[in-house]
């Protein structure tokens, strides 16, 4: 039996979306991840075994609160990361 945690989804579609228009000292492929896994984790997971299940939560996606809170999040996330990136991009001491 498969079930997916569509928040996954649909993080990672807004955090791609919105990446670009991001600052931060750091916007490697590991602070990215950093970011997404930090704004899952802050969110509830909205799990489906249907395809109508993935369709409905999708669905709420487009409610503008729904949409909110996932910016809310990410930005939070984004915080974070930005204060303590990844450690390959912290200058090394002489």
């Amino acid at each position: 039996m498969k079930v997916v945690n569509v928040m996954e989804e649909l993080v990672l579609q807004t955090l791609e979306e919105q990446w670009g228009h991001i600052e931060m000292p750091c916007k490697c492929d590991i602070c990215k991840r950093d970011v997404y896994a930090l704004t899952l984790n802050s969110l509830p997971p909205r799990y489906a075994s249907k395809e109508l299940g993935l369709a409905f939560i999708k669905a709420e996606f487009f409610n503008k609160q729904s949409l909110t809170n996932i910016l809310c999040e990410i930005t939070r996330a984004t915080t974070l990361v930005a204060k303590h990136p990844s450690p390959h991009n912290i200058p090394r001491g002489s």
